[in-house]
């Protein structure tokens, strides 16, 4: 009997332990890594000008313009959940930013899911730059968005070719990224602003917050919880045309 009460005591922290070496670095038990939690941004690396602060009631805050706010780290496949508020009459416009391969390109390197006042920006709900569109691709199906001034939450699943969008509970956008095959055209022949073919992007990259020229927005409980066993395998100095899943020819070549 005591052998097994030794066995017992000893076994259940190896077991715990185990189980804990399973959850990447910094995650909670269900696999979330806390990015923001109203007070720290040890995630991030934040702008040396003071442009994204945090308030006395542990929102962050864009103050002023400046850089976006940048994860220090890179993810592969993920969901990424958050609480966003704009500021209304200020044309306000900011955004969740996927996969940013160069932070001094995230336009041209990455993907965006649109945060805008629609109203002050004359935007339907189902334009391709509205509130909730996989920003100049695929916008948002029913309307979702709550009335500004209040909280709106975000779930962003990235899992491979797949991008997924819940705002406020309601599916927003399903997005199958194999079938941007070609520069500057949506699958439905639409054309887009980007210059390389969307399906071609390093699946992998930067998260971040976008600053759009300091207009008022917030947020809160920015969670991130990695999905699957595949890391990242560039640093984000590499040039893009080296990256690209097909490598296009340098313009004029």
């Amino acid at each position: 009997m005591n052998k097994l009460i030794v066995f017992i005591l000893t076994a259940l922290p190896l077991a715990a332990l185990y189980a804990a070496d399973a959850l990447p670095p910094g995650a909670d038990k269900d696999g979330w890594e806390i990015l923001f939690d109203g007070k720290a941004l040890d995630a991030f690396t934040v702008p040396a000008n003071g442009s994204w602060v945090v308030t006395e009631q542990g929102e962050l805050h864009v103050a002023k313009g400046g850089p976006n706010l940048y994860t220090k780290k890179r993810y592969c496949d993920f969901i990424v959940e958050c609480d966003f508020k704009l500021g209304g009459h200020a044309k306000a416009n900011s955004g969740v930013l996927l996969h940013v391969h160069n932070e001094a390109d995230p336009v041209n390197t990455g993907m965006e899911i649109q945060i805008l006042d629609n109203e002050d920006h004359g935007v339907p709900f189902d334009a391709h730059n509205a509130c909730g569109a996989l920003y100049d691709m695929v916008p948002p199906a029913v309307a979702a968005v709550n009335p500004i001034g209040e909280w709106n939450h975000y779930k962003i699943t990235v899992n491979d070719n797949i991008v997924q969008v819940e705002l406020n509970g309601k599916a927003i956008v399903d997005a199958d990224l194999n079938k941007w095959t070609t520069p500057h055209q949506n699958p439905n022949g639409s054309k887009n602003k980007y210059p390389h073919a969307i399906g071609d992007l390093p699946r992998e990259g930067f998260l971040a917050l976008q600053n759009h020229g300091g207009t008022p927005v917030w947020f809160r409980n920015v969670r991130i919880k990695p999905l699957g066993e595949r890391q990242p395998k560039y640093t984000g100095k590499e040039p893009i045309l080296d990256v690209l899943s097909k490598p296009e020819a340098a313009p004029g070549k």
